[in-house]
């Protein structure tokens, strides 16, 4: 129940009892201003500035019960904001606005020390407080903490592939921005929540709850929920694989001679590699290549009668040499440059066009192609790459500016990946992952990818961040990600076996195990016995953990509880807990402590208050903190030993030895 009190020059907004909007002359809910911002991009990077010619603060407001509205205004600049309640939620639609009003700062109210959470795929950091975030769909920064480094790879501490518009608080509040423009998301006023946008939003809205089950059902029923993923996806490792018919075919059968449960085989150059051979040089012509995969329709067929699922790779790119940039062109598919004609792009090293998403010819189009030569082909899905990648020069067909289809560009790309799945009838046995997103991500993608990660140890690109980015996407309704194991990008740091070993361990509790590929350069899960041995291990680990793991997904799919659950989640009460990132609940009954840290063979972590059985050594530990070993190949986990999949857990060393 909205409701509306005014007091003098006050004014506050409450959701039953729950104070949400707050406004006084002195600290005014609006600011308002015009501006003119500079959007400069290289190489995926970008560079942005702005040029604020008016700020003004919105210091007057007035309540119009009869129209249910509230106007600020301040000065000759004014904002009327429009007051609904839809499912719940408060929604605040502006409805009339002084011209030429393009910046706004919305205050929410905030409790000094209390935690917030959310904000997307975030690297380095759980709680947000005291952090700003910005609101910009880009690449993410590689190797910030090589400091000698004369550059390094990427922008901005919190430049991310997935940001989000949307936060939660420890107290169960959430806010969530309906508007793809440039922002910022700042928390480092104690006594608010600041959030910047660089025009009109199409709605504010702001919803509570009282626990957090009943905030993530909310706040994942306004943003949209991941599907249930078939059943296979949770039963065994994905192995990336590169180079060819031959090196797939041996690097599966090493696996399985060696016991490892793989359930995904993931082609990355299935559509060919460009001459140079470099890894990662994928030719982008999205048609099956014979000569490097000689017979894969009948591979395929094979390895799915054995259990084991083929995925394909694709993005909304296209090379200028290939027969689909051809038939795109020629049909006025792509992208287009301010001077007429195709624009295209240097991709690192080769150029390509770039299709058009805005373009429903196109759109069908792409879809067609996916469904024929991926999902009619056979394989069982495919990772929806690179929707991040909108040139700032771009016309495009809706004549909407590109800055402003920037952050929509990703989620345009997941939709239309979800509707070739459905349109192919491949909902039940089919999945597609994505790396970047924006906004209301649930409701398109799948599966998240949490992005790029360096084959290193680092807190904010290595190991750590993968789990951080878990979590943080977790907070805003995104409970089903996954990680490149031993990481994908090697910038100032080689991938040691180690390394390999310790985030095998973290993948085998996650929902999905994916091993990425180097191409051998550096060590892989089969580069010598121990590894392999160690890999095959904790890949029937995983498997053992599918019936749990598929409840996990199914609630998350029908309630919007994510699958990794900061301890904050589970433990809302435990103020020891608020702030922890480095453990995480697997469900309700799980607790995993992954070693993150280099040459480490122990662990030190907390335990919330009640019997927490350790799954390996089942030694029972009360709460409180612990220091427990964990040797290669064994990370820290924890179970309830009177929880209701207890005997699953306790039964695991038995079926994995």
């Amino acid at each position: 129940m909205l409701r509306v009190e005014t007091q003098g020059d006050a004014l506050t907004v409450y959701m039953g009892e729950r104070p949400v909007l707050m406004h006084t002359p002195d600290s005014p809910f609006v600011i308002a201003g015009q501006g003119a911002g500079e959007f400069r991009a290289h190489g995926g990077h970008w560079r942005i500035s702005d040029r604020l010619s008016r700020r003004t603060m919105l210091t007057n407001a007035h309540h119009d019960a009869a129209r249910s509205s509230i106007r600020f205004w301040g000065g000759d600049l004014s904002l009327t904001f429009h007051l609904s309640e839809t499912d719940g939620n408060l929604v605040l639609t502006p409805q009339r606005s002084t011209t030429g009003l393009n910046r706004l700062w919305l205050h929410f109210p905030a409790t000094p020390g209390h935690c917030v959470y959310g904000g997307g795929a975030q690297y380095g950091l759980l709680d947000l407080r005291g952090h700003r975030l910005p609101l910009w769909v880009h690449e993410r920064r590689i190797g910030r903490e090589s400091a000698h480094l004369p550059f390094r790879r990427g922008s901005g501490r919190h430049a991310t592939y997935h940001p989000q518009p949307t936060f939660v608080t420890q107290d169960g509040l959430f806010v969530h921005i309906d508007a793809p423009v440039y922002g910022v998301l700042d928390f480092r006023s104690p006594r608010c929540h600041r959030v910047e946008l660089w025009d009109l939003p199409a709605a504010v809205i702001v919803g509570a709850a009282d626990g957090v089950p009943a905030l993530m059902e909310r706040l994942t029923r306004l943003l949209g929920r991941q599907p249930v993923l078939p059943q296979w996806c949770a039963e065994g490792a994905w192995i990336e694989t590169q180079g060819g018919a031959a090196r797939m075919a041996e690097r599966l059968e090493r696996a399985l001679a060696a016991g490892a449960r793989v359930s995904a085989l993931c082609i990355r150059d299935w559509s060919g590699l460009r001459e140079s051979g470099r890894r990662g040089q994928v030719f982008f012509d999205w048609v099956w290549n014979r000569e490097l995969y000689p017979k894969l329709d009948k591979m395929i067929g094979e390895f799915t009668a054995r259990g084991i699922h083929t995925l394909a790779y694709i993005n909304p790119h296209l090379s200028i040499e290939g027969r689909l940039f051809a038939e795109a062109s020629q049909n006025g598919f792509l992208v287009r440059k301010p001077e007429n004609g195709n624009l295209i792009n240097d991709m690192g090293g080769f150029m390509a066009g770039h299709l058009d998403l805005t373009n429903p010819d196109a759109r069908a189009w792409y879809k067609e192609i996916i469904k024929h030569n991926i999902l009619q082909f056979g394989f069982g899905g495919y990772m929806a790459d690179m929707g991040y990648f909108l040139p700032v020069r771009a016309v495009l067909a809706n004549r909407e500016s590109p800055n402003r289809m920037h952050n929509r560009w990703p989620v345009l790309w997941a939709r239309l990946n979800r509707e070739a799945v459905r349109e192919a009838g491949r909902t039940a046995d089919a999945v597609f992952f994505t790396r970047s997103g924006y906004g209301a991500m649930g409701g398109q993608t799948m599966l998240a990818s949490t992005g790029d990660h360096n084959t290193g140890w680092g807190a904010e690109d290595g190991l750590p961040s993968a789990l951080d980015a878990a979590l943080t996407l977790a907070c805003g309704g995104i409970g089903l990600s996954l990680s490149d194991v031993g990481g994908n990008v090697s910038f100032a740091a080689r991938r040691t076996k180690e390394l390999l070993l310790r985030w095998t361990e973290y993948a085998a509790f996650t929902p999905i195990m994916r091993m990425a590929d180097l191409g051998g350069a550096q060590p892989e899960f089969d580069s010598d016995a121990e590894t392999l041995s160690v890999f095959a291990r904790m890949t029937r680990v995983h498997a053992a953990l599918a019936p749990y793991m598929r409840a996990l997904i199914r609630e998350n799919a029908h309630d919007g509880l994510p699958v990794m659950r900061p301890m904050w989640m589970v433990f809302p009460d435990d103020d020891k807990l608020r702030r922890v990132h480095h453990s995480y609940m697997l469900g309700e009954e799980l607790l995993v402590s992954p070693v993150l840290r280099r040459g480490r063979r122990s662990r030190t972590l907390l335990l919330p208050a009640g019997h927490w059985m350790h799954i390996w050594t089942k030694q029972v530990h009360a709460g409180g903190e612990c220091t427990v070993s964990a040797p290669l190949g064994y990370p820290p986990v924890f179970y309830r030993p009177d929880g209701k999949w207890a005997d699953l857990f306790a039964a695991l060393p038995s079926e994995v030895e």
